[in-house]
């Protein structure tokens, strides 16, 4: 029996060319393509150009322009805010009829642009309004401008929404003039592409012309030399296949197995005369346990045989002692001819592929989980930071206030060092060797701090912070800094998600001999019943749309707790705002024998 490889290798005589009388009409019609090929392109090509020189360059620098003037007015608005000075204000009034002129003639142009463009601008224009009537009040009189300072974070977020605005008009300005450019340098490159192909199917059809009729002299001998060309070929690639680290079956159109090469009798662990003639679905899944055996009705490989379109699935084979091997297979048509006698099976062993993807996916895991503890835990301290120091370059203070503000600076960058150390322990807490000091830690020193550290945020949403703690609660025996992290991601989240106007209690308590509870209350909107149980989970966030944070605040609460013998949960209905209750251990009171035994010159 000739092996069914070599069958399916023979190759058909080749055809000996007929006449074909449409290629006198391919001629013309390609003739007269190359005439309106150009004339069309051309045409797509100038309009597209000036469009971009017309209509979008000019809108760019008109939009560079307005968010120049912009930046000016705020910087001239924030110095009279803050200093009073009456120049400020009339050199910020002076810059309106700039910028109204500017808008002008970004109107001007507003009809001529894209659906999408068109969209950006009016944003733009309704916050730039907003912006100027939201501050109106400060430029009335002095008495005005220092009531309006409580309101000044309002008025930064009404100028970063116009930017915001402004900063989306440029860029759907510049990705309209990127797919004008791209779209005549695309017509161009089509002309090329066209006017070529054309050039070169115009000449193969005059050539077909030419040869049309002529019977080619040694085309039987062409067809049979390629024959045996594909003999000495069949040897070559029946080589191959026994050194190829893939299996390779070849089956007929019932599925029964005609040949297998050496990688597929390894993987199988069945010889090539053991195999053959067996069915292909039982010789891969015979093999499986009881409860994983397939039915051959149900099997994709069987059903696959009809069209044998190459498509790689991913499944699992088993070896005749009954391992099991992760695979990805693929059908391909095995051809005698023209006539289709089976197909072949080509088996890749994944199983160091799934190994490397799974590394991979922890490695990016693990690179992932640490760029989210930076953003999370760095973003205050270093926004504060930044505000203190672009307070001190922009505006000139005396003594007292300059002092103040490098002494925000001073805390936040001391804050962001600690967090830093502590980015380097946020990795060991699923391993539950997260490193922690604990010493004797007066309880209510650090909430003091807590709750003075998270109080402009609660100023500014006008909310009320409360402490409640008894004056004989004993001392923790906790990482202070630690505790302050604790405390931080409880407050800040008690903030987010309390409304405005409203209340947030911290207190303390004795829960049994030895424990002390920590609580952090607010009232807030609650938490569902299904939530709570996720809510200490990495990167779980209840509203999928909020990006305030990388979900990570109360995974590291949780894990902190936990590093010192304690636990956190959370009691909370809908409606009824939310109690964070973290449990640590208190110091141990010192006997009163050892305090009566101590030495003289102890303290």
């Amino acid at each position: 029996m000739e092996p069914a490889f070599a069958q399916a290798r023979s190759p058909a005589p080749l055809p000996v060319p007929e006449a074909r009388p449409w290629a006198l009409g391919f001629i013309v019609l390609a003739i007269i393509a190359l005439a309106g090929v150009p004339i069309y392109t051309s045409q797509q090509i100038a309009s597209e150009e000036r469009r971009i020189s017309e209509v979008l360059e000019p809108a760019q620098r008109y939009a560079s322009d307005l968010a120049l003037v912009q930046a000016r007015q705020m910087l001239r608005f924030r110095e009279y805010l803050l200093t009073g000075d009456i120049d400020a204000k009339v050199r910020y009034q002076a810059l309106l009829p700039e910028e109204e002129s500017i808008l002008d003639q970004v109107f001007g142009l507003l009809d001529r642009f894209d659906e999408g463009t068109r969209l950006l601008a009016l944003p733009l224009v309704d916050a730039s309004v907003e912006w100027h009537l939201g501050h109106q009040s400060a430029l009335e009189d002095d008495q005005m401008r220092r009531e309006f300072l409580a309101f000044a974070a309002e008025d930064q977020n009404r100028y970063e929404v116009m930017l915001v605005n402004s900063l989306s008009f440029r860029e759907g300005i510049n990705a309209a003039m990127r797919d004008g450019r791209r779209a005549a340098e695309a017509a161009r490159l089509r002309q090329l592409r066209l006017t070529i192909a054309l050039l070169v199917l115009t000449l193969m059809a005059t050539a077909a012309v030419a040869l049309v009729g002529r019977r080619l002299r040694g085309t039987i001998d062409e067809a049979n030399l390629r024959r045996r060309d594909a003999v000495r070929a069949r040897w070559e690639i029946d080589a191959i296949l026994e050194a190829t680290s893939d299996g390779v079956l070849g089956v007929d159109l019932d599925g029964a197995v005609l040949t297998l090469n050496a990688a597929a009798a390894r993987m199988l662990g069945y010889g090539e005369e053991e195999a053959r003639g067996r069915s292909v679905h039982d010789l891969l899944y015979g093999a499986a346990p009881d409860g994983e055996r397939r039915a051959a009705e149900d099997s994709p490989l069987l059903q696959g045989l009809a069209d044998a379109s190459g498509e790689r699935i991913d499944d699992r084979i088993w070896h005749r002692r009954g391992d099991s091997i992760p695979v990805q297979w693929s059908l391909q048509p095995l051809m005698d001819g023209r006539t289709k006698r089976g197909a072949v099976v080509t088996l890749t062993d994944m199983t160091q592929i799934r190994e490397a993807e799974r590394a991979l996916r922890e490695a990016v895991r693990a690179r992932e989980e640490t760029m989210a503890v930076v953003s999370h835990d760095l973003r205050n301290p270093l926004g504060s930071i930044s505000a203190a120091a672009e307070l001190l370059l922009e505006v000139p203070l005396d003594e007292e206030k300059t002092h103040r503000q490098l002494r925000t600076i001073q805390k936040a960058a001391e804050r962001s060092n600690l967090l830093i150390e502590d980015l380097l322990d946020v990795a060991r807490i699923d391993a539950g060797v997260l490193s922690v000091r604990p010493t004797v830690c007066p309880v209510r020193p650090v909430l003091d701090e807590a709750v003075a550290l998270i109080a402009p945020q609660a100023l500014d949403r006008r909310m009320r912070v409360g402490l409640r703690v008894p004056p004989d609660l004993p001392a923790l025996h906790a990482d202070r800094n630690r505790l302050l992290q604790v405390l931080g991601n409880l407050l800040g989240n008690a903030v987010r998600h309390t409304a405005p106007g409203g209340d947030i209690v911290v207190g303390a308590k004795v829960v049994e001999p030895g424990w002390v509870a920590l609580t952090v209350s607010d009232s807030g909107q609650g938490i569902a019943p299904e939530d709570q149980e996720h809510l200490f989970d990495r990167f779980w966030r209840r509203d999928r749309d909020d990006r305030t944070g990388a979900g990570l605040g109360l995974a590291i609460v949780k894990g902190i707790a936990e590093a010192h013998g304690g636990s956190v949960h959370v009691e909370s209905q809908v409606g009824e705002g939310a109690t964070f209750i973290v449990t640590l251990p208190s110091a141990p009171t010192p006997h009163p024998a050892t305090r009566e035994g101590a030495s003289p010159g102890s303290s």
